[in-house]
């Protein structure tokens, strides 16, 4: 278990990379929507967090510091590269505990969602991912954006009435 001072050890940090590795990718991979620039993000953000480990305060849980670091990393890469083509959104793992149906359904709309992302604006997307799908605070949002709380309010409004309507489309062409 975590040790309640110092430094996170290398076992720590080999668990926390078992137990949340997957997921530390697949945020990021939801943000970039690259499956090379999100496994960048998540290397970087390891590489980051372990030279940064003295920084790590025990009130925190060593894999959401972490997962703070890959979205950080992710954020990063896309403002460096904003021209990286992006690959699709497919990569997730089928959950064998559910019927084939309803894996189908999961499915489906993960990917008529991620289709749906890619017609918003690169700020409305990463709001949205940040906020609905990361669950960060709104205060968190504009910090790590450098902008007002406004302004993520308003990219979340516009993000969210465009799924609407790109999602109901979506359904009613799906409805025979």
């Amino acid at each position: 278990m975590v040790q309640n001072h110092g430094v996170p050890t290398q076992a720590e940090f080999h668990r926390a990379i078992a137990n949340r590795g997957d997921h530390w990718l697949a945020a990021c991979l939801r943000i970039t929507r690259n499956a090379d620039l999100a496994a960048d993000a998540v290397q970087d953000a390891l590489l980051s967090a372990w030279n940064k480990r003295h920084q790590f305060e025990r009130t925190a849980l060593l894999e959401t510091w972490i997962h703070r670091i890959a979205i950080n990393a992710a954020l990063q890469l896309l403002r460096k590269a904003p021209s990286f083509a992006h690959d699709e959104l497919d990569e997730e793992l089928a959950d064998t505990g559910r019927s084939p149906d309803a894996q189908r359904a999961d499915q489906e709309l993960d990917n008529d969602l991620a289709s749906a992302l890619q017609h918003l604006t690169e700020m409305e997307r990463t709001c949205f991912v940040l906020k609905h799908m990361e669950q960060w605070r709104l205060s968190e949002i504009a910090s790590e954006l450098d902008t007002s709380i406004n302004r993520i309010k308003q990219a979340l409004f516009r993000a969210v009435k465009k799924l609407r309507v790109i999602m109901a489309n979506r359904r009613s062409s799906n409805d025979y």
